[in-house]
């Protein structure tokens, strides 16, 4: 015969092994993924603004824009479009290079420091299947540019899906916001 007792305690025991499995216990486990996938885009943009800012330089011959050329034809339909528009209208892909530099700071320095995570999550993931799509099967700068953008998409959507855990910034503006955003029906979580 079970006494209340033993039945309170197994309860208890069930209900703190649910916080586990759907607080933000296990996903501080997910920290160093979040670290090394936001580390991955904001080097990207220090490698352009920092390490080798002529690859920003419009005039320069190392100028990023010259791999719309060699993208094209691997890029795959979604985005060989766009490749194509930009390729005919080069003010727009200055501008673009610009945005999506920053864009990739932004989403970079807010997955390192988990703000926003699920938000910046998702902006890695657009970046990530747009770079996969861009370059095609095979990379037009190396090879394995199709796993590292499928790897890096697939990882941000973990982290889409999870958020940043314990260890980010996100846990300290739970405390005085609930991370939502509503628009109209829709209730989006961006921490």
């Amino acid at each position: 015969m079970v006494s209340a007792k033993t039945t309170e305690v197994f309860a208890t025991t069930e209900d703190s092994r649910a916080k586990d499995v759907d607080g933000w216990v296990p996903s501080s486990y997910l920290w160093p993924l979040r670290f090394i996938i936001g580390f991955q885009f904001f080097t990207a943009w220090a490698r352009r603004y920092l390490n080798a800012p002529s690859k920003m330089d419009w005039y320069s011959k190392h100028n990023i824009a010259h791999k719309f050329s060699t993208m094209m034809p691997h890029a795959l339909p979604p985005i060989q479009g766009m490749i194509r528009w930009l390729l005919l209208h080069p003010h727009w892909a200055w501008d673009f290079l610009i945005i999506f530099s920053w864009v990739e700071f932004v989403v970079g320095l807010f997955l390192l420091t988990g703000t926003l995570t699920r938000l910046a999550a998702f902006g890695a993931a657009v970046l990530s299947f747009s770079m996969l799509f861009g370059n095609g099967w095979l990379g037009t700068a190396c090879v394995d540019e199709f796993q590292i953008g499928s790897v890096e998409g697939i990882a941000a959507m973990i982290l889409m899906f999870v958020g940043a855990g314990g260890l980010g910034v996100d846990r300290w503006i739970h405390k005085y916001w609930d991370g939502h955003l509503r628009i109209g029906r829709w209730d989006l979580h961006l921490t």
